[in-house]
């Protein structure tokens, strides 16, 4: 039987399912910690029908609604087990290696193509994040589907998915310019797809107004993003997120936040966190060069094998992933230098710089914040070592 690239591409993509499934079956220990408790709460009670999960006893739009329905429909499926919702992720990691390939196919070659699902495959970072009970997965694969809708000039369903992608992380919405980018022939498919993107997230939005009476397009995030990170302390201790909890400077604030409306409190902690700004001016170049540091995992060997647990990474795999994401790394910087990288059209690697540029400013904690960029790694890895195949194979 010839090894066809067809059938090489469905042999990576089963060792890529096999490595992740056999991750969940090797940390049967797994608890949810974060963010996850709250995804796992609002998917238990959508699956009963319930609705969303409360927040402090009222109605909430912290978290997007894209993973938590998303799990909820596998808990409806299967019954709220933990082990069913990460082997939903590990279908989603493989989907993230499928998408790296389809573009890298379609952006410069089979081989590449080959060559990138390879390392995504084996790559440590998506593994974690991918194991664990987390929406940055999700967010990617729609984020990546609509990168590749967008490059075969399919607004609709290229909008659809970015929606989704907005649906799952906020900071998808700075994703619209290079998309409507992407299908511009004029101004009409740009427009499609503007408008299949705000359609999706609508009934999200109207649901937000109904239930808090404020208008909020996706999440109430934005405002403890912003406190968490501008206050004394955290600027205190190289800008540093911290939970509002432990936060002094709005204290008067969080002590309120039982009885306060989400959107109100967001709206107070944003105007509280913008002040400090104003009266600190070099604090978003103090966070900016922290937070970059950290999203190369070069903030410190121990904040790095800490943040890995927040996806309940234990400190041998965060170790890992982070060898592995340097290894990588270093590929990917050979990549960027060579003439395909420079073919590639510009909105595409407008898409990492932005998903930095989302962060870069608030609070940044790896693997998971890094999960959109990562693929945009492995791609320009796969470059790399693409070229120094092809360099060998002309050599008589």
């Amino acid at each position: 039987m010839a090894l066809t690239p067809r059938r090489i591409a469905l042999a990576i993509l089963a060792v890529a399912l096999a490595i992740r499934v056999a991750w969940v079956f090797a940390t049967p220990d797994y608890r949810l910690v974060h963010d996850a408790i709250d995804y796992h709460a609002h998917a238990v009670s959508l699956a009963r029908g319930d609705g969303f999960a409360l927040a402090y006893g009222r109605e909430t739009a912290f978290r997007p609604p894209a993973y938590p329905l998303f799990v909820a429909a596998v808990y409806w499926l299967f019954g709220p087990s933990l082990e069913w919702a990460r082997l939903a992720n590990a279908l989603v990691g493989t989907g993230i290696v499928a998408l790296i390939g389809v573009i890298c196919a379609q952006v410069w070659s089979t081989r590449v193509a080959l060559i990138a699902m390879a390392l995504g495959a084996v790559y440590v970072p998506l593994i974690l994040v991918g194991q664990s009970v987390m929406s940055e997965p999700l967010f990617t694969l729609c984020m990546l589907g609509a990168i590749a809708c967008a490059l075969r000039r399919r607004p609709v369903a290229a909008g659809v998915l970015l929606g989704l992608a907005i649906l799952g992380r906020a900071n998808a919405l700075v994703l619209l310019a290079p998309l409507a980018w992407a299908v511009w022939r004029g101004p009409r498919p740009a427009l499609v797809l503007v408008v299949c993107a705000a359609l999706t997230v609508l009934p999200w939005t109207i649901r937000n107004y109904v239930v808090l009476g404020h208008v909020v397009p996706v999440s109430t995030q934005l405002g403890s993003a912003l406190a968490g990170t501008y206050n004394s302390e955290a600027m205190a201790n190289k800008a540093t997120w911290m939970s509002l909890k432990r936060v002094d400077d709005y204290r008067p604030i969080f002590n309120r936040l039982r009885e306060t409306n989400e959107a109100v409190l967001e709206k107070q902690l944003r105007d509280a966190s913008l002040g400090y700004i104003a009266d600190h001016p070099a604090a978003p170049l103090k966070v900016a060069f922290w937070t970059t540091r950290r999203m190369l995992d070069l903030g410190g060997w121990d904040w790095a094998i800490h943040t890995a647990g927040t996806v309940s990474a234990g400190r041998r795999a965060g170790a890992a992933g982070i060898v592995c994401f340097w290894a990588f790394a270093l590929l990917a910087v050979a990549g960027a230098c060579t003439r395909a990288a420079r073919a590639a059209p510009r909105w595409l690697w407008a898409v990492p710089v932005l998903m930095y540029l989302g962060v870069v400013f608030l609070v940044v904690e790896t693997p998971r914040y890094r999960t959109a960029i990562d693929p945009f790694v492995i791609m320009l890895a796969a470059l790399a070592l693409s070229a120094v195949t092809a360099k060998r194979a002309q050599v008589p």
